[in-house]
């Protein structure tokens, strides 16, 4: 009878640890997919520790939209890669910013203002992407 008792212990333990696992799995997993766009920046003339801006607006926005995906990084030599994770299948607006004048918000909402340097480009997600940006794809932002 004892040993009885425990098997049933035993095997409820078993049906709950395995529920339990599984559950956490499914709450874990994403169904949808996600990609990584990547790539580098360059710009002469930058110095070091200026920050640049990056971020995936509709592909019908503006700059001043709030990102969808965004990241951020800091030149040193002239240049800096970047990243930005985990990016839904979709077309979508890029727009970069090097802050030339180390004032902008610091987050995905940072704008341009004069002087800073900016590009934008359309961009389709549906893999993981590479896009680089060389010298002459910036522009002076004039407001």
């Amino acid at each position: 009878m004892k040993m009885n008792c425990c098997f049933r212990v035993l095997l409820i333990l078993g049906v709950v640890t395995s529920f339990i696992t599984t559950s956490c799995d499914y709450l874990t997993e994403s169904s949808e997919e996600t990609y990584t766009l990547s790539g580098v920046i360059t710009k002469s003339g930058v110095d070091d520790n200026v920050m640049v801006y990056l971020k995936l607006v509709s592909k019908d926005g503006n700059f001043t939209d709030h990102a969808l995906f965004s990241t951020r990084a800091i030149f040193n030599g002239g240049g800096t890669p970047y990243s930005i994770k985990k990016i839904k299948e979709g077309e979508y607006r890029l727009y970069a910013l090097i802050d030339i004048n180390l004032n902008a918000v610091g987050d995905e909402t940072s704008v341009p203002d004069a002087g800073d340097f900016v590009t934008s480009t359309y961009v389709n997600i549906d893999d993981n992407k590479t896009l680089d940006f060389r010298d002459n794809t910036w522009s002076v932002y004039q407001p």
